[in-house]
């Protein structure tokens, strides 16, 4: 009996735990998302007061976040489905831009209203921030790797563009 209440008891603590982890996570998932710079560039205190914001705003998150994931499965579903139909991808893909746009205005007005505001240094590396997919979050394009493959140098061709056997 001991142990049953003891796996109960157990369970309802996970339970919890996950219910805090993932109301946090939404409200981290949110600014990682839209800007994932902001995980590098802000102070503790900054993403501290960040967290608080989007928190209070859960209520409004929630299903907006919801809002863009159903959409988009839903986009997913009839591109996939081999009946391509316009008008429904065109639904679909506006209900998704729709949320987004709440979401990145709700994030916006977080952002305003943290505290301590952003530093000049901040905003400055914030907008010299490029897009892509090798960016380096200080604020400058990061290197590209290299290829691995080393390819041998290009065949002589002939008038037909054909490669020369020799």
């Amino acid at each position: 009996m001991k142990t049953l209440r003891c796996f109960f008891l157990s369970l309802a603590v996970a339970g919890l735990a996950a219910v805090a982890s993932a109301q946090q996570n939404n409200a981290n998932g949110v600014a990682d998302r839209l800007f994932p710079v902001l995980g590098r560039l802000l102070t503790d205190d900054q993403r501290q007061s960040l967290r608080g914001i989007l928190q209070a705003d859960h209520a409004q998150l929630q299903p907006l976040e919801k809002a863009v994931r159903t959409s988009r499965q839903a986009l997913l579903n009839q591109i996939t489905s081999g009946q391509f139909d316009e008008t429904l991808v065109r639904q679909y893909a506006d209900q998704s831009a729709k949320a987004e746009t709440e979401l990145t205005v709700l994030f916006a007005k977080a952002l305003s209203q943290m505290q301590p505001p952003l530093t000049d240094q901040q905003v400055k590396q914030l907008r010299n921030v490029q897009p892509g997919r090798y960016q380096d979050y200080a604020g400058e394009t990061g290197p590209v790797p290299q290829s691995h493959l080393k390819l041998p140098p290009p065949l002589p061709r002939d008038t037909n563009d054909l490669p020369v056997v020799q």
